[in-house]
């Protein structure tokens, strides 16, 4: 029998400290470069759930406002959206949605009614796939 298979009690507790081990031993062992993707995926992650209201609140004035999310809300989603599926699914201008993902921001000489047609419609897929 598995250590504590029987105490489904000490469960939530084991998976923390085994995760909280996992953690330590990457930010100890794992190439520099790593790690210091690690910490910057984690403040982007972070970022997106407080401007997303922990992913209750996307919407296009979010994205407009917040254009560097799009990647982390992408990567929510069920199955995670690749950009370039997220532009066919969603209809839109591949020009945007790679502005957002290489600069993080909007393109500035698109006009903004267009962008927020678009940015609607990106809304509309990542609403109906993200995982709550």
């Amino acid at each position: 029998m598995g250590l504590n298979l029987d105490r489904p009690e000490r469960w939530k507790a084991d998976i923390a400290e085994s995760v909280d081990m996992y953690n330590q031993w990457f930010m100890q062992f794992a190439p520099q470069a790593f790690r210091d993707t690690r910490v910057k995926t984690t403040k982007a992650v972070e970022a997106a759930l407080r401007d997303s209201g922990n992913l209750t609140d996307i919407r296009a004035s979010v994205i407009r406002e917040h254009p560097e999310i799009l990647p982390t809300l992408r990567m929510s989603t069920c199955p995670p959206l690749a950009v370039d599926r997220l532009i066919g699914l969603a209809g839109v201008s591949p020009n945007l949605v790679k502005c957002m993902e290489l600069e993080q921001k909007i393109p500035p000489r698109c006009p903004t009614a267009t962008v927020d047609r678009e940015l609607t419609k990106i809304a509309v897929i990542i609403k109906k796939m993200v995982s709550l």
